[in-house]
Parts: structure tokens; sequence; C-alpha cells
């Protein structure tokens, strides 16, 4: 039957009002699933074959953020889609560690749940290529330069993988890659999503154009792709590793080559370890010489670090990774920046 063929979605809510309107807008396209609260939705998800779930984080029974947790742990391919009417920083950082597709708040435009629901299978359908080619590169590569040349490979055949002319589409791959990319490491995991959400942060505030916070966005999840093949033991660097590790910034420009991305973009990515000082790399630029993707990244990054942690050093709270960035105001990052960045945080 045809009807079985379509899309399943799951609509997880405690209220009546949110489920039908929800359901209403996407049955036309979608077999649509309901339920009130997180253990029911976990069951219904074991027993149907669920392609994405809207959420509500505010619910009895079962917090919204341990569900997902769940849904995660037990598929990590469903795609998730948050619908709340109570965000806050912590949820949404939580969210984008266990990679949400989307983080809407109520109320909610009915163009915009079609429109994401939409997208959601669209990165669902990309994610399984992705990760088989890359399932596959990882069996025949067996050094870190022979999974550098399959991965700059992979980006050779870009156009298989996403429509050019849809910009949206573009950017959904960019996100499946590195997420997949960071899939196996603990402390990497996410981290080119929450890079891009602190980032995000400061364009907002900086009021800049859809288009440059688009490319800002692209820098953002690709700043770190030259560390692909790059193992770091117990989070420590001994001296040949650390000089290796210094080389990403111009191994990722060299690897998304083939994308044929902007100059700022490119920027963002090559000089995001630069330091207001001329103390970073890798060529020592100072102050206004760093491209502004980069001196925005390069505070993203570092906030996301300290308050991740890593195995020899201990996660900072927001106040602590705050005060600490502060202290290096001038220094290392764009006092202007940072302040913007700052306020920001405080806002949300």
């Amino acid at each position: 039957m045809e009807h079985d063929s379509r899309p399943n979605v799951l609509i997880v809510d405690d209220e009546l009002g949110p489920r039908e309107s929800l359901g209403m807008i996407l049955k036309p396209s979608f077999n649509i699933f309901t339920s009130e609260d997180g253990r029911e939705a976990l069951q219904v998800i074991k027993n149907k074959n669920i392609d994405v779930v809207t959420l509500d984080l505010k619910m009895p029974v079962m917090p919204g953020e341990e569900v997902l947790k769940q849904i995660k742990d037990y598929d990590p391919t469903i795609e998730v889609v948050i619908i709340t009417g109570y965000g806050t920083l912590k949820s949404a950082v939580e969210a984008i560690k266990y990679n949400v597709f989307d983080y809407i708040l109520k109320p909610f435009n009915v163009s915009d749940i079609l429109s994401t629901v939409k997208r959601c299978l669209e990165r669902r359908e990309m994610s399984f290529r992705v990760k088989a080619f890359l399932t596959e590169i990882e069996k025949e590569s067996k050094s870190p330069l022979k999974m550098y040349k399959h991965i700059s490979h992979f980006l050779n055949k870009l156009d298989e993988f996403y429509h050019p002319a849809k910009s949206e589409g573009y950017l959904e791959f960019v996100k499946v890659l590195t997420s997949t990319l960071e899939t196996n490491d603990t402390y990497t995991k996410g981290h080119s999503e929450r890079v891009n959400y602190y980032a995000t942060l400061i364009a907002e505030g900086l009021g800049l154009s859809q288009v440059d916070t688009r490319d800002l966005q692209t820098s953002a999840y690709l700043h770190d792709i030259g560390k692909v093949g790059i193992s770091v033991n117990n989070g420590s660097l001994d001296e040949n590793e650390l000089t290796e590790m210094r080389k990403h910034p111009l191994k990722g420009v060299k690897m998304v080559s083939p994308l044929k991305l902007p100059h700022e973009v490119i920027g963002g990515i090559k000089y995001h370890h630069e330091r207001m000082d001329g103390e970073g790399y890798p060529e020592g630029l100072k102050g206004d010489q760093i491209p502004l993707f980069a001196r925005i990244i390069a505070i993203a990054d570092c906030y996301d670090a300290i308050t991740v942690g890593r195995p020899n050093k201990a996660a900072m709270s927001k106040n602590e990774a705050l005060l600490e960035l502060k202290r290096n105001a001038d220094s290392q990052f764009d006092k202007e920046l940072l302040d913007i960045f700052a306020k920001a945080l405080r806002k949300k």
C-alpha cells in the first residue's frame, strides 16, 4: 500500500493541543504516531520503524533530554526535532550534543515544521550514504595518510551527495560529513556542531547577513576536518604529534579544495588558530590581519573545548570559561567579538 511507504513520524508531547496540531500539519505527507510521555515514545520506537521524532522537553514521567538520549542510544539514525516552549542554553547545547536536527520554539510556524521534517528526511538519506562510503574508506584505510587521501577523493565526488543548486542541502552535507567523522571520539563528538552554534551567536550579535552567516557556519563545521587520521593518545601530545597536529588547518584547506569554497570560508578553516598577538599558527598573523571568520571560530572553538573538558582536564562552567577567555582577550582573542559572545550567552 502506498500509505505504508511513507516516512514514519512520531510526535511526543504531553499536551493534547500540540500533538493534534502537529498531527494535522504532517498527516498529509507522513504516517503519524503520537505519544504523551517518554516511556510510551520509546516503546513506539522499538515497535515501529520511526524515521523522525518531534520531541517536547518539559514532560512528566521522563524529561525530554532523557528521552532524546535514549532515542539516540537505541538508534542514532533517527532524526529528532525539539519543539518546546521552554528553551534554554543548556537544553540547546544538550540537543546539539545528541545531533538534534533542529530546535524550534513554540508557538511554531506551519511552513517551518513541514520544511524542517522534509529536510530531516533528506539528511537521514544523505547520512546513510555518507556513512556507508566512510565505512568502506575505514576498511581500506590502514594508515592516516590513506584515510586523508580517501576523504579528499570523497570530497571530489561531492555532487553525488547533494544538489549544488540547493545551498541548504550543501550545508546539510557538511553537517553530516563532520558529525560522521567525529562519531568515534567521545570528546570531539558534536564539537563542530557546537562550534557552529556558538559562532552563529556571534554572527547574530554582529548582524551578519544570511549569506555571510551561512558561510561562517560552513567554515565552523569544517574547521577541524584536517585532523582526519590524527590520533591523540589519552588527550596528550608528544612533540612530534604536536607538530603534526599544528598542520591540521593547512591540511584542512587542502582537503576541502574540491568544494571551491568562498575565500572567507577558507580563511576560517586556515586561520582559526592564529592569535591577536601574532603568536598563533600557521602564519603568525596579528590583530585584524586575521580574517573575521577565523577570529569568531577561535572563540567558539576554545569555549567548547574548555566547557566539554578533556581526559586530562576537567570541564569548566560557563562563567569559569568566560573568565578564562577574558583573561586572554587581546593576546589570543578579539576583545570586541568576545564581548558580543559573552553578552549572547548571558541572554540565552
